[in-house]
């Protein structure tokens, strides 16, 4: 599948998981102002579908960009191996010419690392907070209002 492929399905489900946020957080809402508990419960089933959709989506996006990141590593690589195969001795190979920073890239992977836990943090509240809404929402609400 190509890349441009991939990107326009990226959208696609990111579109999608936001419609079904709003959808979300706005049903849930008016039903819990409404005091429509049957409503709460099924608003959560949405919290839980987008929390599942956002998931799926920056997973693909995060994944494409550590290939991405990869693959310029695996190509500078590629290119000192190239060097020192034509029988330019290590030590003479050029600081400067290169594409890629090695230390960039490590700071790069570590960024992605730093943002796939954030997203993962931020789905699991909201996977957990809609679950139990979708679980118990009805109950709660019930309970809460006289």
């Amino acid at each position: 599948m190509s890349r441009r492929r991939i990107m326009r399905l990226s959208r696609l489900s990111r579109a999608i998981a936001l419609v079904a946020l709003a959808v979300y957080v706005v049903g849930t809402l008016w039903a819990l102002l409404t005091s429509h508990a049957e409503f709460v419960q099924r608003f959560g089933s949405l919290g839980v579908a987008a929390a599942i959709l956002f998931f799926t989506d920056r997973l693909l996006e995060i994944e494409l960009n550590r290939q991405r990141a990869v693959e310029r590593m695996l190509h500078e690589y590629g290119l000192r191996f190239e060097a020192v195969a034509a029988g330019l001795p290590p030590e003479e190979l050029p600081e400067k010419g290169y594409d890629t920073d090695f230390l960039d890239e490590e700071g790069e992977f570590h960024r992605l690392r730093d943002r796939s836990a954030r997203i993962q943090a931020g789905n699991i509240f909201l996977l957990t907070v809609a679950t139990l809404q979708w679980g118990f929402g009805d109950i709660f609400l019930r309970w809460a209002t006289p």
